[in-house]
């Protein structure tokens, strides 16, 4: 028995010895993070009267996440699993990213779900580590698309298209024929509206990422184009319009150690509909001039375009091996020109202690102000003061 043993053992090395040098690599990867924030909310009622709320929360952070890298020769792959806002615990764990690269030498070559090219985050780390979301950052989630980066800096990306501001992409490749109901190809048509949105071509991101001594650069710009039908009724002609949306973004890095200088600014058209802020999408407005209906429609005789503008700076500095303190302002406003802008503001100030290899603690104090909304009505300020907890591995 012990020789056969030896035998077995002896005949599993001659094995792997012979495998080829070519053998997918996997490695693991993750993080847990948990927020302990108290925040207190100033919000006005439909009379204008001033009120507050204030709540203590912890929770598990929206961005824990585990995952796994695989690689053979010059073909990659990254899966990624994560947990969804804890607001969203009915949906389960979320496919943060899956994509496959190749690496051909003169570039890589990427397809799969990834973020935007555009993303540009903050270290702060309220909301599930938010980097300013929707307060001067360009988040927007993770899509399908095919990535051609080249190894002088310059990208091009075909992206999966937006339509109609919708706050993610379930409405945007989802149809509401039940002979279609799995198809990419047919887009959302809600017949209590009757609206059809139509999909011409992928959203494109191009850019260029360079180095410049101590400053790490970046900047591109975006363009999405649909069409929308609207009906006064089933039966009705229908207006047709093509909605187009462009975003032009420039951020960087300027490391001037133990100081680094962080920034992020963007201007655009109809950014609600290249990704998804409702506040800056066409606006639909008007009688219908197919009568009397229950659709709203997009107003070809009086265009109502949204502009945005915005963006964020932030200041680092890294006091030891342990230590590193942040802070940061942020800025931005959605202006259809039809109504008053919606302007949000956003600032921070955190400390990003490094207790161990594994384990990080970051307090951190935060004030977010809405400003006011498209109606002109003063919307709600929150203070937040709180702490982040990560082990990673």
């Amino acid at each position: 028995m012990k020789r056969g043993m030896i035998g077995v053992v002896a005949f599993g090395a001659a094995v792997a010895l012979a495998v080829p040098a070519m053998a997918i690599d996997f490695s693991g990867y993750g993080a847990i993070r948990l927020g302990t924030f108290w925040q207190q909310n100033q919000y006005y009622n439909a009379a204008g009267a001033k009120r507050s709320d204030s709540d203590f929360s912890l929770d598990l952070m929206g961005d824990s996440l585990v995952g796994v890298r695989a690689k053979e020769g010059d073909f990659s792959a990254v899966a990624e699993l994560g947990a969804y806002n804890p607001k969203a615990y009915s949906k389960g764990l979320e496919l943060r990213l899956l994509f496959g690269e190749w690496n051909f030498g003169n570039g890589k070559l990427r397809i799969g779900k990834t973020p935007s090219p555009y993303v540009y985050r903050t270290q702060q780390v309220w909301d599930s580590d938010g980097g300013f979301n929707a307060y001067g950052s360009l988040w927007d989630g993770r899509y399908a698309n095919i990535k051609l980066t080249m190894n002088n800096g310059f990208y091009f990306t075909l992206m999966q298209p937006r339509v109609g501001a919708q706050a993610n992409n379930t409405g945007n490749v989802t149809s509401s024929d039940a002979t279609a109901a799995a198809s990419q190809t047919g887009n959302l048509y809600p017949t209590a509206a009757y609206t059809n949105y139509n999909t011409i071509m992928p959203k494109i991101v191009t850019g260029y990422e360079g180095k410049l001594d101590k400053w790490t650069y970046g900047g591109g710009v975006s363009y999405n184009m649909y069409n929308v039908e609207t009906y006064a009724t089933a039966t009705a002609n229908p207006v047709k319009t093509d909605i187009h949306s462009y975003l032009v973004f420039f951020h960087g890095k300027i490391d001037l150690a133990p100081v680094e200088l962080s920034y992020n600014v963007f201007t655009g058209r109809n950014l609600g509909d290249l990704m998804s802020t409702a506040a800056s999408a066409y606006v639909t407005s008007g009688a219908n001039p197919n009568g009397a209906g229950t659709g709203a429609y997009y107003d070809v005789t009086n265009k109502a375009n949204a502009f945005s503008y915005g963006g964020w700076g932030q200041v680092g500095y890294t006091v030891n091996d342990k230590l590193k303190l942040y802070a940061g302002a942020s800025y931005v406003a959605d202006d259809n020109r039809k109504t008053h802008a919606d302007e949000r503001l956003g600032t921070f100030v955190n400390a990003q202690y490094q207790v161990s290899k594994n384990f990080k603690i970051v307090p951190e104090i935060d004030f977010m102000n809405d400003m006011t909304s498209t109606t002109g009505a003063k919307e709600p300020r929150t203070f937040v003061a709180g702490a982040k907890w990560e082990m990673a591995f």
